[in-house]
């Protein structure tokens, strides 16, 4: 699903200087993605509706319920009702999507754990993580070096490619990068999803990431750091800031955390071994 199918224009008031202006305003669209687990609800997320079977993917594989692309026996997405696209209105007939994916018995066993055990929550609804995936390289043994200029580069590549913000305001990305470039791209709503989004694409298309760069647009919480370690990625960019737990995570994990890249300027927080000043190696 392309951007326009996910943006609806909008008959607004918009108050500037103390003047009333009618207008139309472009506001991004959002739905209610159902999960079913071997023919079984299990779960409902709201969800920008790109890359469902990825978030998907990713949400079961950073929750610890899927550990590899091979406990994934099939995931399929089903739209139904959905409008044709120039009758995309506020008021025409939402979607439903739904994702049914099968799973062999080791990922359903620990479904299972996953549900009957007490979740701690972090800040904005995740659950927190700790570790990287079974099978994942540890962040400290592999990685890329970058320079100064790389990071701003990076960081200015990722706000480019922002469209869906730039016209709306009310999404949060995710990038997956080399040293020098923006290799795929993922935007939700919600940046847990974004990230769930990343993850899945990682999973499914079993994506080496021991030389690659997560840029993601939001702070960086214990879940939001948990989540990429869980990819084996071993620098995030953001440009937003570090929590000090996630700080704490990302040391033990060897991840290079680098936040505030914005306006010529960015902090390392952890591993800075890998940020150098001058070219890479």
């Amino acid at each position: 699903m392309d951007d326009e199918q996910i943006i609806c224009r909008v008959d607004i008031t918009r108050i500037d200087n103390f003047q009333k202006i009618q207008m139309k305003d472009r506001i991004i669209d959002e739905n209610i993605l159902e999960i079913f687990i071997n023919n079984t609800k299990a779960f409902e997320m709201v969800f920008s509706m790109t890359h469902a079977k990825a978030l998907v993917a990713g949400f079961l594989f950073t929750q610890g319920i899927v550990h590899k692309k091979t406990e994934i026996e099939k995931i399929d997405l089903k739209i139904n009702d959905a409008p044709k696209k120039d009758q995309k209105k506020v008021n025409s007939v939402k979607e439903s999507y739904q994702c049914r994916v099968i799973l062999n018995e080791k990922a359903l066993k620990r479904l299972e754990a996953f549900k009957n055990q007490d979740q701690v929550k972090g800040s904005s609804g995740g659950t927190l993580l700790q570790g990287p995936a079974p099978g994942l390289p540890h962040c400290h043994t592999q990685g890329p070096t970058i320079t100064y200029d790389q990071v701003l580069s990076l960081t200015q590549m990722h706000w480019d490619r922002s469209q869906l913000f730039h016209e709306t305001g009310a999404v949060h990305s995710a990038g997956l990068c080399s040293p020098s470039d923006i290799l795929f791209y993922y935007e939700d709503i919600g940046r847990h999803n974004a990230l769930d989004k990343m993850a899945g694409d990682i999973l499914l298309n079993t994506i080496d990431t021991r030389d690659k760069i997560a840029t993601v647009s939001c702070r960086m919480s214990l879940e939001i750091i948990g989540k990429i370690i869980k990819t084996g990625i071993p620098i995030v960019i953001s440009n937003a800031a570090p929590t000090l737990s996630a700080v704490r995570l990302a040391l033990q994990a060897g991840l290079t955390v680098v936040g505030f890249a914005r306006n010529n300027r960015f902090n390392i927080y952890t591993h800075g071994e890998r940020i150098l000043p001058g070219q890479p190696d």
